[in-house]
């Protein structure tokens, strides 16, 4: 057995398909989807209810504003999504540019 060679182990190569979230991203992410929801039943329920009754078109005023209330917080989630996403693209390829050279 101290005669047997160890056998090198394989690289783990990376596909580009693979996700790390630190707890400060999983927190955002789970703080953020139950907002993205509610936002996205709200605009539908608006389209259909102003699309069904008369009444409610009338009346739609009150819905845009709490739509538009819940757009403010979605816009800043989304940003800062891509803002983390850009960073981390930008240092990967700085990376692989280190390594190419």
């Amino acid at each position: 057995m101290a005669d047997e060679k160890k056998k090198p182990e394989k690289a783990i190569k990376k596909n580009g398909r693979d996700v790390t979230l630190s707890g400060s991203e999983l927190i955002i992410l789970l703080t953020f989807l139950p907002m993205v929801l509610v936002w996205l039943a709200l605009g539908a329920r608006i389209i259909y209810s102003a699309s069904s009754s008369r009444e409610i078109l009338d009346s739609i005023e009150g819905l845009l504003t709490a739509l538009a209330v819940l757009t403010i917080p979605v816009t800043a989630g989304f940003t800062e999504i891509f803002r983390r996403y850009s960073e981390e693209s930008k240092a990967k390829k700085e990376n692989e540019n280190k390594d190419k050279k």
